[in-house]
């Protein structure tokens, strides 16, 4: 293999190291979070409590079983499980470009569904108070549209946060409700989900062809050892 070779399969391995450790933390961070909130067990249909932590560690273990497979191709030079690796990150790009398009094409759809939710939960919080906790504590919010949906009187405490033993109408006023908290929340982070889902799908795209390029280099190499 020719230095253009060695390069290139140097940079696969290392940039396949550095995903499999972010995969090992995703599945750590993802693990604690699923403990943190192991006592809350009944969720409605159109909150899931769990779904987050869920997401993040089977997302962690995604990574890191692709990443290990990248690595394991560029330090043997198997061009096998270096071409399954590249047509994994060529599948995993174009996913990605169509999730960013998706976001950025119905993000007023998702806003909308997401206020649905929070309005079912917040309908449904006299037969479940936890996910409603949850959100308030989450977002730092209190009540669907502001303190005052709850009356004058006391309000719950996970209106004034995780360490309140009670709480009144006066010191949960300034909080907003939840609905503008995730509204905000949304508009504020909106450009950062969509130019980090770019760079990522960017990252995909050269490893795709470094990959090409390796598993390439590698039969080539195979087919001069038989001349």
């Amino acid at each position: 293999m020719d230095c253009g070779g060695v390069f290139v399969k140097y940079v696969l391995f290392i940039f396949n190291i550095l995903f499999v450790i972010c995969g090992i933390l995703l599945i750590v961070f993802g693990s604690i979070m699923l403990s943190n909130i192991g006592d809350i067990k009944n969720v409605v249909n159109a909150y899931e409590t769990h779904s987050v932590p869920i997401v993040i560690l089977v997302l962690g273990c995604v990574i890191f079983v692709i990443a290990f497979l990248g690595c394991c191709g560029a330090i043997r030079e198997n061009s096998c499980c270096t071409m399954t690796y590249s047509v994994i990150m060529f599948a995993l790009f174009l996913c990605q470009l169509a999730l960013i398009i998706f976001i950025w094409t119905q993000r007023a759809n998702i806003l909308q569904a997401m206020d649905n939710a929070i309005k079912t939960v917040w309908d449904q919080r006299q037969n479940d108070r936890s996910v409603m906790d949850g959100i308030e504590l989450s977002f730092k919010c209190c009540g669907y549209t502001s303190p005052t949906d709850y009356g004058m009187g006391p309000v719950p405490n996970s209106c004034c946060g995780p360490s309140a033993t009670s709480c009144s109408i006066v010191e949960a006023l300034p909080r907003p409700g939840c609905k503008t908290a995730f509204e905000r929340m949304w508009s504020k982070n909106i450009d950062i989900i969509r130019y980090a889902g770019l760079g990522v799908a960017g990252v995909e795209l050269i490893a795709f062809i470094f990959a090409c390029c390796l598993a390439n280099q590698v039969r080539n190499a195979r087919r001069r050892e038989y001349y």
